[in-house]
């Protein structure tokens, strides 16, 4: 269990990086976009943050623990490249690629953004949750 706990954390680390610039990206497209216009309501960015952590933390916690179901499964699996489980971060930046490469073709002024923010998840949780895991005294 302690693969899904790591996964927990990892997400919610994922949660707290991932606040600020959403809201600020969001806020500054807002100015732009008459859907958003509509649909974020006129606020500070600071109360827009707190509603705005509230689903980053449920939606990426959720990735955490599903991911640390499969890391659970995939538990035997050798460690390489710095990996503490090589399959596993293959398995995530496969899965970071499938999800990231239509948003990166599609949304050409926001590139730069996008393969930092797929650089920062592959990070977390194909790097950094399978040695969360393996630290972990949680069981």
């Amino acid at each position: 269990m302690a693969e899904v706990f790591g996964g927990f954390v990892s997400g919610y680390i994922l949660a707290l990086l991932s606040t600020a610039p959403v809201a600020v990206g969001i806020f500054r497209l807002r100015a732009h976009n008459d859907l958003l216009a509509r649909v974020v309501p006129e606020a500070s960015v600071i109360q827009f943050s707190v509603v705005l952590h509230g689903a980053l933390f449920l939606f990426w916690t959720l990735i955490g623990l599903v991911l640390g179901l499969v890391l659970l499964a995939m538990n035997d699996s050798d460690g390489a490249l710095g990996s503490a489980n090589a399959p596993f971060t293959l398995f995530v930046a496969a899965l970071t690629l499938a999800v990231v490469a239509p948003l990166f073709a599609v949304v050409a002024p926001a590139r730069r953004y996008i393969l930092a923010a797929a650089l920062i998840v592959l990070l977390t949780f194909g790097w950094l949750m399978p040695w969360l895991a393996e630290w972990s005294t949680f069981e």
